[in-house]
């Protein structure tokens, strides 16, 4: 079972260039180092910030909270914050709904995510949509791909968040205007969630490249 630590931050203005130095020979591989696989970075094109995503995977809780436990992890993002503002994290794990496999880094993607919170008392039955209804019609659109369903199990402000993988962005305009998903998100939105938001994010560039966020 993947567990995924997101981070989240911008970058202070006017110092890109010793953060890319910094990420690419220091703060990565003390991450992979520490057992916290980096398997994603990604820029947040539309919706509310910060802009960038860091992702970092662990088979299991206990290997996660382990590697955040470590004296270097703190003295790291001490570090980090000398190129960072509004810093962010949590702790992700799999709702069991989607089908899940190791998360890996995924490079010419985009990616549209779903944030709310449940309705109190709706839990079973938002389960029963989601398996009956919500991922069926998704799974309609041949476009898009379902990669992650998460519980947010520390940190962050939403209870749940929902992955859509695309290959092109201009899919997720056809998403969105869809009559199908429309309807199917609304009816997600009025009778079991609350607090629902989206964002639209990019991949960065590759994570074996030294500049691996240049845009």
């Amino acid at each position: 079972m993947a567990i995924i630590l997101t981070q989240d931050w911008d970058i202070i203005p006017g110092g890109r260039e010793d953060y890319e130095k910094f990420i690419s020979e220091e703060y990565m591989p003390e991450c992979d180092r520490l057992g916290l696989k980096s398997v994603g970075g990604f820029y947040v094109e539309v919706g509310f910030g910060p802009r960038i995503l860091f992702l970092n995977s662990t088979e299991n809780l206990d290997a996660l909270f382990q590697g955040l436990a470590q004296k270097s992890f703190k003295e790291l993002i001490v570090k980090l914050k000398q190129y960072v503002v509004n810093y962010r994290n949590k702790v992700l794990e799999p709702t069991g709904r989607v089908k899940h496999e190791n998360y890996t880094i995924q490079k010419g993607v985009w990616k549209f995510n779903q944030y709310y919170d449940l309705i109190p008392g709706k839990k079973s039955e938002y389960a029963e949509f989601v398996i009956n209804e919500h991922i069926p019609t998704l799974e309609k659109l041949d476009y898009l791909e379902i990669t992650g369903g998460w519980n947010v199990v520390m940190g962050g402000f939403s209870e749940i968040i929902t992955e859509f993988t695309f290959k092109d962005p201009r899919d997720i305009a056809r998403m969105l205007d869809n009559p199908d998903f429309r309807t199917v998100t609304s009816k997600l939105c009025c009778k079991y969630v609350v607090n629902y938001a989206t964002r639209i994010m990019r991949t960065t560039e590759r994570f074996d490249e030294p500049k691996w966020f240049r845009l």
